[in-house]
């Protein structure tokens, strides 16, 4: 009984400490989102449509999330958004935790110019 509290105890708390970063990342999901929904998108170009992400991310406190992580390419009139980053976080002990997140979003582009 106590090996399968001491296993139950080590994935709470493993978990409790994922559950921000998996949060962050729905976030930054429904962020790209946003943005290539808004009014206007179409006609941006890259720095316009990264202060528009970058603006929601400050307002979500979501910090790590640079300009680096951040791809733009535009392919005829189709646009695609993709954010591409990593979190390191510590689990317990020595042990630490690397995850990958990667996110796209199309939508129709008004000009051929990314």
């Amino acid at each position: 009984m106590l090996l399968l509290l001491a296993i139950l105890g080590v994935g709470f708390t493993i978990g409790i400490r994922l559950f921000p970063v998996y949060m962050d990342y729905y976030n930054v999901k429904s962020i790209m989102d946003e943005v290539a929904h808004s009014p206007g998108i179409g006609s941006q170009n890259y720095h316009g449509v990264w202060d528009g992400i970058s603006k929601r991310l400050d307002i979500n406190d979501i910090n790590g999330i640079t300009q680096k992580n951040f791809h733009m390419k535009t392919v005829g009139n189709q646009t695609t958004l993709t954010i591409k980053y990593q979190v390191k976080r510590h689990l317990i002990a020595n042990i630490d935790g690397l995850m990958s997140f990667d996110y796209s979003v199309h939508y129709e582009s008004k000009n051929s110019g990314g």
